[in-house]
């Protein structure tokens, strides 16, 4: 064997005709100890080490003060299955101008002779019911004219098996990678959790590789086998059994600058995070655990459970609605008689002359039969918004599926884990998903968009289209129901593999169901003058079209533009709430004021208070608008978070609006939208805590998000964003429910005596 390897030392260096000869020296190799060495390119040193029987594999230390880059020692490890072989100084390339950075000390870990043997054996201990051996031999030459030193110490990795539960301790720098391995011992444990800290800002790359030789621990190779992630002071990796059913190597590679954990792919990246990418010290020290992982029961008792809760909400929602139907403000509704039955035809509808649109816009006082003067019109209308959004539901959805899916797949078959911004402290997969817990969350808003659709047809038998109360609009309830639903979907795809590419997924059917909210309120009191489903969807395309824009690139431009579509958005929606739609024929009646009147009468607002109202809505929509700036400047948050802000706010402001206009005009609020009311409150609430408690941020770099990440909170199977998802699929059922039965007490009412506000 020593032959053998003089010969294949030997072979590299024929070529090099302008050394004269070439003097071997063999060596004994000690283990444990250090061997000095200084030499030039005329001699070759080759340590062989006896033969040994230890489990643990042996880690071969190489360090020299005097080598230079130009002519460096090569240091080369023969083992009965592999080589391997480095440099001192250690080269690594670099983002950086200087291209690259050197290192004078190194040390690799040899892969164990026997290791596909050890990982079949059913434990890994000091003794084994197998023969081990371990025959290596280290060549130390180089190129150089004048004499270089360098040190050798070869020891055993007496850490190298890890156990569960215990902390671990280990220093790593991009010439010094370390790697370990982990066997599953419990077959009852089908997974296990690394959690990983570090108190400096040293870029790592951590991998998970297969328990066969040779492991991949230089940074130029760690990504092509298994998978991966980088890290700078926390990180986290759920590994299957049945992925490493041998067990698998855990590894540690320091990369030489920081640019993949700190500047690359960052969206917020403002003056007070830039750092300098090469730090004086490259040497990182990071403390791991391996704790054992949730098993198969454990994701039964999840999923049951979770299931049964909203399970126990829609029985008790289903007995509430039964109860208010029997004995509630509607059990009080009797039919008059001229109910619009199905064989009932709508005569034509009056032409909107130029005489009433003057009297409609000179009153002060509107009442709603003036306004709901086409039922049968309003009513198709209604379901236009029904069509709509199945349509855009389904072509929306059937890309982003086969997209997230995809970007599973190369997840799957890369083993990049900074593709998805996952809490990776508590993902725990299933079916070929990283995460499923926080897809599986979103089943509540699916249940209870089911159950609200059921409720809307309960009603709808209950209480017809009537001539007395507000003009019901069914149409616009099921599109509710629908887009509850539709949401629930599409944050499941999203959380397949949540990134800045497809976070417009998770957002935009929140959208829709503000707008579905705002439209509702208003058209309660506004029917023949309401949005159609045409104009209201052509809006939120392109508000969804600029939230796309503003997430790719949020430029100076790009909010210069927004902000000028806002401000002229505003202005029209407030000119058309004022003048009832009829803005042209407003203003016209305006000009005729100002040419027959006094100027200041002219002016003055005919409905003071609609008008008062519509001022106060600007100044608290341009209030909302300065404060996103200046929280998307300080890099608190992302323009399609505060898109989505904005429209939620506008549709609270509305709602409370609406409810106050309902008191100051002697209406009551009946207890049923009491009770929905106080509870979607308490349920928003407590949503709200856990939102505001991010366990990821896919604004800035994978490695910065990981350090916002969290261990689960509920059975140790869901986080606080699992429960945002389990406490707000309720919170908006509820919020539905309050607007559906907000004007119940108007059902038996007149509509020449219902106030338009």
């Amino acid at each position: 064997m020593i032959a053998a390897a003089g010969l294949l030392l030997l072979v590299p260096l024929a070529g090099c005709a302008h050394i004269a000869s070439l003097n071997i020296e063999q060596h004994q190799g000690n283990y444990s100890q250090v061997m000095p060495f200084l030499f030039n390119q005329t001699t070759e040193h080759v340590l062989v080490f006896p033969t040994s029987d230890s489990i643990y594999p042996y880690r071969v230390k190489a360090w020299s003060s005097g080598a230079k880059l130009a002519s460096p020692v090569l240091v080369v490890v023969r083992q009965e299955r592999e080589v391997i072989s480095w440099q001192v100084p250690f080269v690594v390339d670099t983002t950086m101008k200087e291209g690259v950075v050197h290192f004078h000390n190194t040390s690799r870990t040899l892969c164990h002779n026997d290791m596909p043997r050890i990982a079949k054996a059913k434990a890994t201990s000091r003794i084994l019911p197998i023969q081990l051996s371990q025959n290596f031999i280290i060549a130390l030459s180089t190129s150089s004219l004048v004499n270089v030193d360098i040190s050798v110490m070869v020891e055993e990795e007496r850490d190298f098996y890890l156990q569960e539960g215990r902390p671990y301790e280990v220093s790593v720098s991009p010439s010094e990678s370390k790697y370990y391995y982990y066997k599953f011992h419990d077959k009852k444990n089908t997974s296990a959790m690394i959690e990983i800290n570090s108190d400096d800002d040293v870029c790592l790359t951590v991998s998970i590789q297969d328990s066969f030789c040779p492991v991949l621990d230089l940074d130029k190779d760690i990504t092509y086998e298994g998978k991966y992630q980088t890290i700078n002071r926390k990180g986290g990796m759920t590994i299957r059994q049945r992925e490493f059913p041998d067990g698998f190597f855990l590894v540690f590679v320091a990369k030489a600058d920081n640019y993949q954990c700190s500047q690359k792919h960052s969206v917020l990246l403002v003056e007070h995070r830039k750092q300098h990418l090469i730090l004086a010290n490259r040497t990182s020290t990071i403390t791991f655990t391996i704790n054992k992982g949730i098993n198969g029961k454990e994701y039964e008792i999840a999923s049951l459970a979770t299931l049964g809760a909203l399970l126990s909400f829609c029985i008790v929602s289903t007995i509430m609605i039964f109860a208010f139907t029997r004995w509630g403000t509607i059990s009080k509704f009797r039919p008059s008689g001229d109910e619009l039955d199905a064989d009932w035809k709508e005569p034509p509808e009056p032409p909107i002359t130029r005489e009433l649109k003057h009297e409609l816009l000179s009153r002060q006082a509107l009442t709603v039969n003036l306004l709901a003067r086409a039922p049968e019109k309003d009513k198709r209308r209604s379901y236009n918004y029904l069509w709509h959004i199945l349509s855009i539901a389904i072509f929306y959805s059937i890309p982003v599926v086969q997209l997230v899916i995809t970007y599973q797949r190369v997840v799957n078959r890369t083993g990049d884990q900074d593709m998805c911004y996952y809490n990776f402290l508590c993902a725990n997969p299933a079916f070929g998903l990283s995460d499923f817990n926080h897809i599986f969350s979103n089943v509540g808003y699916i249940i209870v968009g089911i159950l609200f659709l059921g409720v809307v047809l309960h009603r709808q038998t209950k209480i017809p289209n009537s001539s007395t109360g507000i003009p019901v609009h069914y149409g616009v309830y099921y599109a509710m129901g629908i887009a509850l639903i539709i949401e629930g979907i599409l944050s499941a795809c999203y959380h397949i593999c949540p990134s800045q590419s497809n976070y417009q997924f998770d957002t935009s059917f929140m959208y829709v169901m503000a707008v579905l909210c705002m439209i509702k309120l208003y058209q309660n009191r506004h029917p023949d003058v309401n949005a159609t489903a045409y104009a209201t969807f052509t809006v939120l395309g392109m508000a969804i079209f600029l939230a796309m824009i503003g997430i790719l690139n949020g430029s100076l431009t790009v909010w210069i533009v927004f902000v000028v579509i806002y401000s002229l958005l505003c202005a029209y929606i407030s000119f058309k709430i004022y003048f009832i739609s009829f803005v042209f024929d407003g203003f016209k009646q305006l000009k005729q004021s100002l040419k027959s009147s006094n100027k200041v009468e002219a002016i003055a607002p005919i409905r003071k208070s609609r008008f008062a109202l519509l001022v106060i809505a600007n100044i608290i929509n341009y209030a909302m608008l300065i404060t996103g700036l200046c929280l998307y400047n300080t890099g608190v948050t992302d323009f399609g978070t505060f898109l989505l802000g904005l429209l939620m706010g506008n549709s609270v402001l509305y709602a409370v609006f609406y409810t106050g206009m309902k008191l100051v005009n002697g209406e009551r609020i009946c207890f049923e939208a009491i009770i929905y009311g106080l509870l979607a409150i308490a349920a928003w609430a407590t949503a709200t805590v856990y939102f505001l408690d991010n366990a990821t941020l896919w604004t800035v770099t994978p490695a910065e998000s990981r350090q916002w990440n969290q261990e689960c909170i509920v059975m140790s199977f869901y986080d606080k964003h699992d429960v945002w998802h389990l406490l707000s699929a309720p919170a908006l059922y509820l919020t539905f429910m309050f607007l559906l039965s907000l004007d119940d007490d108007l059902v038996d009412t007149k509509r020449e005596e219902i106030t338009v506000f």
